[in-house]
């Protein structure tokens, strides 16, 4: 019997072609896989005026050397729907109202602001509007935003938050 009597495989079912092929049908599964893992995690754009943002960083060194002369610290205790905080530094009076302000690390549209108010010597409590899971970004800022505390948290937390004044 002859070679040229034997009878030909489709191209299909030859496996020196599926060799040849298979970085192209692995590269269209990679990328069809990134498609949708990005689109279920979209995380949002970049902050529209983060020029803006940037110009201002002298403005947050002045708040934390404001926060640092003053002395000032504050604890945050969350639980399931409320949120205390006990401020203590050479504040006087002490504000009858501040904002705490929880932003995410990576999804700005879920940041949210917890309005406290003051009990009485540097005791806050205010309303969670929303559990509170994951990583988040804890600021507090003086009323006319001239001091500014500080720290990360991952939730829900085990212990008291504490919040200090960068040490930039």
């Amino acid at each position: 019997m002859s070679s040229s009597s034997k009878k030909q495989q489709p191209w299909y079912k030859n496996s020196m072609v599926l060799l040849a092929f298979s970085p192209a049908f692995a590269g269209v599964l990679t990328g069809l896989t990134l498609l949708v893992v990005g689109t279920l995690n979209y995380d949002g754009t970049v902050n529209e005026d983060y020029y803006k943002e940037g110009r201002g960083i002298n403005q947050s060194f002045e708040q934390d050397r404001l926060a640092q002369a003053k002395e000032l610290e504050a604890n945050l205790v969350f639980s399931e729907n409320q949120l205390e905080m006990q401020l203590t530094g050479k504040l006087t009076p002490f504000p009858d109202q501040l904002v705490v302000l929880m932003e995410n690390a990576t999804r700005s549209f879920l940041d949210f602001t917890i309005p406290v108010q003051h009990l009485g010597s540097g005791r806050y409590l205010g309303n969670l509007p929303q559990k509170v899971e994951y990583d988040w970004d804890v600021k507090i800022y003086g009323p006319q935003k001239e001091w500014r505390l500080y720290n990360r948290g991952h939730f829900p937390l085990q212990q008291p938050l504490n919040l200090l004044p960068s040490n930039r």
